[in-house]
């Protein structure tokens, strides 16, 4: 999974200019660092484009201050992993539903007839549909909602999408500053929202940044992410080199296709839903191994078979451990597991040293493994296609037979042929 920057994620955006109660103590002065005039720049461009041609997409604008509430929330969420978002997945999944269908009711009515197309060049059809689209009306959002906004389930939808789209806008500064390896002041960046914001409504009114001074900045910064993307490729060639020195030692005898034979309790797994550092953590007992990333939609279409297996063989004595990807923050896996309702049946580890994936996986996931007490495993394909088989493994390995992964040697090369003559 790759992520560029300046883009946003997959969450309609909108704004409103409905409070003018200032949101934010920042203000541009000849002493402000390049990380807040680059924050404040970033916040313009969100704002402009959410409160121009978004806000037309989806009919509506949204509340200024849940707005504000989401990036706050979502700013502390990254620097906290305990700390609980105000909207849950479902309440996501409904909204995102109810505008997307908005979306979709008002693209339909800025399409051009039979008519317009046999006239019109590409650049011509995009101008009237964006024509068309301004004529489309946009409600107000709604009033009454002050700072610091709470979530309640009788909140309105306007309310929850203007949070939303605050989480989105947050989550995307949070991002960007990872990136960077710097944390962007969020004030910066809030009013950078609320003056890109104005300057749609109002094309008179003053940024505290003239453009030249704005794409200064960005230059700088453009420079500036070459020279991290450059040092980043030469640590992470470091970095395979340095795993591949440590794992060698862990790696013991190997399978007919290379692997390791067995899964070495030495192998560093960093609990997460546990208190251990190591495989050794549960070895020495049957055990069934779910390795996912988190952003993997096969893993999350996984996962609830993982938990009915687990569920099904806890009371008889399989031990089932999850072990998200190396490249998995924290926060994600402990979201991953909320929204799979996981229970105490799956002991949830990480990869955080990425032993695991280096030994035992080839870079894809999901990955699942059943392991017999000595170590010994046997990985399997599909959880889907052979669900009904590791089902019957299990049972046997509880019932004291070992599984057995029964590999064939790769076929060789037959030298005693001459080689075919080279065509032309």
């Amino acid at each position: 999974m790759k992520s560029k920057i300046f883009v946003y994620g997959a969450c309609v955006l909108a704004l409103v200019a409905c409070n003018q109660e200032k949101q934010a103590s920042a203000a541009i002065t000849p002493n402000s660092t390049d990380d807040q005039k680059f924050a404040y720049m970033l916040g313009i461009q969100m704002g402009e484009h959410a409160f121009g041609p978004l806000a037309r997409q989806m009919g509506e604008y949204v509340n200024q201050n849940a707005l504000i509430q989401g990036v706050r929330d979502m700013v502390k969420s990254s620097k906290d992993t305990s700390f609980k978002m105000q909207l849950v997945p479902d309440t996501i999944g409904a909204i995102n539903s109810h505008y997307a269908a908005i979306a979709r009711e008002r693209y339909e009515a800025t399409r051009p007839d039979s008519a317009t197309i046999a006239t019109r060049d590409r650049a011509g059809l995009m101008a009237y549909s964006d024509s068309v689209q301004r004529t489309l009306p946009v409600k107000a959002a709604d009033e009454g909602v002050t700072l610091p906004v709470k979530i309640e389930p009788n909140t309105s939808m306007n309310v929850k999408f203007s949070y939303l789209v605050g989480m989105q806008l947050g989550n995307n500064m949070s991002n960007i500053g990872n990136q960077f390896n710097t944390e962007f002041d969020i004030a910066y960046f809030e009013m950078g929202i609320l003056d890109g914001a104005k300057k749609t409504m109002d094309s008179t009114f003053k940024l505290q940044l003239p453009k030249d001074t704005l794409d200064s900045v960005g230059a700088r910064y453009r420079v500036k992410m070459d020279s991290i993307r450059e040092a980043a490729i030469k640590k992470q060639r470091e970095e395979e080199e340095k795993l591949k020195a440590e794992v060698a030692s862990l790696r013991g005898d190997t399978l007919v296709n290379g692997m390791p034979a067995k899964m070495n309790p030495a192998v560093k797994v960093t609990g997460i839903s546990y208190s251990g550092e190591t495989l050794g953590e549960y070895s020495n007992r049957p055990l069934f191994v779910f390795y996912f990333s988190t952003t993997c939609p096969h893993c999350r279409h996984a996962a609830p078979v993982i938990l009915e297996i687990a569920d099904e063989f806890a009371k008889d004595g399989l031990t089932t451990l999850a072990v998200a990807s190396g490249g998995n923050p924290k926060r994600g896996i402990r979201t991953f597991i909320d929204d799979l309702k996981w229970n105490d049946n799956i002991k949830v580890g990480w990869d955080e040293h990425r032993q695991f994936g280096e030994l035992y996986s080839d870079g894809y996931v999901p990955k699942i493994y059943l392991v017999n007490p000595d170590g010994s495993y046997k990985l399997y394909g599909s959880i889907e296609r052979e669900k009904d088989q590791i089902k019957e493994d299990i049972k046997a390995l509880l019932g004291g037979k070992p599984v057995e992964w029964k590999l064939e040697a790769p076929a060789k090369a037959d030298t005693t042929k001459p080689a075919a003559p080279a065509t032309k």
